[in-house]
């Protein structure tokens, strides 16, 4: 997610010290996402961080798992808050503990890039697969990527293009792109070509900027709806739901 969002809320050191302390003193794990953390995480859509940050630091410190990866983010990005990932690590601990698969994700994202810790490339496969396993899209899609691209994991692009198709069910448009530019590489015509431009015309109408930029740039004049891309959004966690990927018995056995 983009650092766009500049306006951000006073906070005086105790009571931010407090707030932090609410969110990772051990508070009863909440059962479900509740009101207020869905309400924050739209705020958080629509621009408005203040509210969003508010809201978010009350429901993690009453345990939501939900509010609790998502502040983790504002804290991550340093939105509505300063920057500090040694926060943002422990909100998403505290979440993946519940079984949340958006933390699970956010966890692998961290290792892989090294944000507030060391890179580690296992480590970060080791989440991807658990948050695959808990049907998150996200993770789904940067699975993929590795194994599109050999980056920790044998490269196997068939696997990465089922791991696409999987992310793309749950209507991730980043992974229908990505599913779309996999073909494309390499084909000039044929069944290939065909179903890149089936994904690319439906990731588009997702509002996938990458691939509105394709298709606008390839003659496509139909109409499209405004650019969005997801992984600047706050998108809910989808519960009971589930994936699969060969790879991840090796790094969940």
């Amino acid at each position: 997610m983009s650092g766009r969002f500049a306006h951000r809320p006073k906070i005086g050191r105790r009571r931010r010290a407090a707030v932090v302390c609410a969110c990772l003193c051990g508070a009863a794990a909440a059962s479900a996402q509740s009101r207020d953390t869905r309400v924050g995480m739209d705020a958080y859509n629509r621009g408005d961080v203040a509210t969003a940050y508010r809201l978010l630091t009350q429901e993690a410190g009453a345990g939501d798992p939900e509010a609790q990866v998502n502040l983790g983010y504002l804290y991550a990005r340093g939105q509505g808050v300063a920057a500090n990932q040694a926060t943002a690590l422990h909100l998403y601990e505290l979440s993946a503990a519940q079984g949340d698969s958006e933390a699970m994700n956010a966890l692998g994202y961290k290792y892989q890039y090294g944000t507030g810790v060391a890179p580690d490339i296992a480590s970060a496969v080791r989440w991807y697969c658990k948050g695959v396993e808990a049907g998150n899209a996200r993770a789904m899609n940067n699975l993929a990527i590795l194994l599109a691209t050999g980056a920790g994991v044998p490269r196997d692009l068939d696997q990465a293009r089922d791991l696409w198709r999987q992310s793309a069910a749950f209507g991730h448009t980043s992974a229908m792109s990505n599913l779309a530019f996999s073909y494309l590489a390499g084909t000039s015509a044929g069944q290939g070509r065909t179903e890149a431009l089936a994904w690319m015309i439906r990731a588009a109408e997702g509002g996938q900027p990458r691939a509105q930029a394709f298709l606008r740039a390839n003659g496509f004049s139909r109409p499209l709806p405004p650019a969005v891309d997801q992984a600047t959004r706050m998108i809910p966690s989808v519960r009971g739901a589930d994936g699969h990927a060969r790879v991840c018995g090796d790094f969940l056995s």
